[in-house]
C-alpha cells in the first residue's frame, strides 16, 4: 500500500473540454488573491485548461509571480492553513526548483495545482507564450489533444512520464513563437 494520499497517485484522466474550467479558475483567482494580497504580483490560469476547446486533464492550473522565495514560502504556508484543502508538495518531492507547486484537493481527488515562481522566472513567460499561441492557433490544439490522449493511455499510471512526454511539443511550439 502505497503511503501517498490518493490524489497524489490518481491515474491520467484526459476530459473533453468544459466551459466550467475558466470559472472554476477564475473563482481559484479570486481565492488566491484574498490569501495573498499584494504579495502576489501576477496570477494567471495556465495550462490545458485554459485553453478552449482542449482535451485536458480535469485540473485548473495557476500560476502566482511572487517577489522571492521566502514570500512564495510565506505565503503557501498562509494559504495551507487558511484553507486546508491546498497541499504543498515538498520541493524535494516536486523536482522542479524554480517553483513551488500546491494541490487543491476536493474529495480525495486534484482540482487544481497552484506554480508559484519568482518575479522575472523563464518560465512564467514560457507558460503564457505557449497558451496564447495554442489560444491563437485551433491547429495546435489539435495536435496537442492528440499527443495528449496517445499519452494519457501510454502512461496512464505515470504522471511524470506523461508529463516528460509533452516536453518536445511545448518546445517546438515555444520556438515556433519566439
Amino acid at each position: 500500500m502505497s503511503h501517498y494520499p490518493k490524489w497524489a497517485t490518481e491515474e491520467v484522466v484526459i476530459s473533453p473540454y468544459s466551459e466550467q474550467w475558466p470559472l472554476a479558475a477564475h473563482e481559484l483567482i479570486a481565492e488566491l488573491s484574498t490569501v495573498f494580497g499584494i504579495d502576489a504580483l501576477a496570477i494567471e490560469h495556465i495550462g490545458s485548461t485554459s485553453i478552449p476547446g482542449l482535451a485536458a486533464k480535469p485540473i485548473i492550473d495557476i500560476m502566482v509571480a511572487m517577489r522571492d522565495f521566502d514570500t512564495i514560502d510565506r505565503s503557501a504556508l498562509a494559504l495551507s492553513q487558511a484553507h486546508g484543502s491546498w497541499h504543498l508538495v515538498p520541493a524535494a518531492l516536486d523536482e522542479r526548483p524554480w517553483r513551488r507547486f500546491m494541490v487543491k484537493v476536493v474529495s480525495d481527488h486534484r482540482f487544481a495545482h497552484l506554480h508559484l515562481v519568482p518575479e522575472g522566472q523563464l518560465r512564467w513567460s514560457e507558460h503564457l507564450a505557449f497558451r496564447e499561441a495554442l489560444r491563437a492557433d485551433r491547429a495546435l490544439v489539435a495536435q496537442y489533444a492528440a499527443i495528449k490522449r496517445d499519452l494519457a493511455e501510454a502512461h496512464r499510471e505515470d504522471r511524470e512520464a506523461y508529463t516528460e512526454g509533452k516536453a518536445d511539443y511545448i518546445r517546438f511550439v515555444l520556438e515556433m513563437v519566439n
